[in-house]
């Protein structure tokens, strides 16, 4: 007879098994099989590397306690220890990562990051944006922000749709591209869903910042990219599927 710890034995009876369950920063047999690899072991920054570098920052962006973590804080876009990309570029792709932000925080998840020449005299390397920020919180040139600069946006070019993401917990999220079809998830539910060729999707680059880099509207791949903004951000469980 298999004997239980009592701690098993009752979640067990409540249908749920918290005494197997998976481990920060791994993957199962069936995600292994179905092509998914992990972007970051939780142990080392394997993978990475500084943007229009070839070495990973000597400070700021540091592993501890199974989080790949900015300490980060003075509070400009790519102004302290830079932002850090993925050693491969991507096309298409499934990519789910876990996040927490303090308050006021600021940061991104990027992709389509070509590292175009010449760099950026200032700031970051122009991509597709995932938006991570205090959507409640955060003062951009004296006003709350517009939608489209919230949480799980494509920063500055189409909203996301959902309530304010709230900070110092841990939330999941999932971008999916596939061809020109890209969808944003926040903790299990779809927020933003967009074609590259919607006319809504080419007159948001159009209202941005980004309407004057050429070929915005269709990158074919790029690097993933964890954006350096001066505040303490960390991730976990940053794992891929290429489609």
């Amino acid at each position: 007879m298999i004997r239980l710890p009592l701690t098993c034995l009752f979640t067990w009876l409540l249908g749920v098994n918290l005494c197997h369950a998976q481990s920060s920063n791994t993957l199962t047999q069936s995600e292994k099989k179905s092509g998914w690899v992990l972007l970051f072991d939780g142990k080392t920054t394997n993978g990475w590397r500084g943007a229009y570098s070839t070495d990973f920052p000597k400070h700021g962006w540091v592993v501890k306690e199974g989080e790949l973590r900015g300490e980060l804080s003075t509070g400009a876009e790519s102004g302290d220890a830079g932002d850090i990309v993925t050693l491969k570029k991507y096309k298409n792709f499934e990519l789910v990562f876990e996040w927490k932000l303090g308050k006021g925080g600021n940061s991104g998840v990027k992709y389509f990051i070509e590292e175009r020449r010449p760099k950026p005299d200032k700031g970051s390397q122009a991509g597709y944006e995932y938006q991570l920020i205090d959507d409640a919180n955060y003062i951009y040139n004296g006003k709350p922000l517009p939608q489209d600069l919230k949480t799980a946006s494509i920063y500055d070019v189409m909203a996301a749709r959902k309530p304010d993401a709230k900070v110092e917990v841990w939330h999941s999220s999932r971008i999916i591209v596939n061809d020109n079809h890209i969808e944003h998830w926040l903790d299990g539910q779809k927020v933003l869903n967009i074609d590259r060729n919607a006319e809504a999707f080419k007159q948001g680059v159009q209202d941005s910042k980004f309407k004057e880099y050429q070929g915005f509207t269709a990158i074919p791949e790029g690097h993933i990219l964890l954006q350096d903004h001066g505040h303490s951000v960390a991730f976990k469980n940053i794992k891929l599927k290429e489609l």
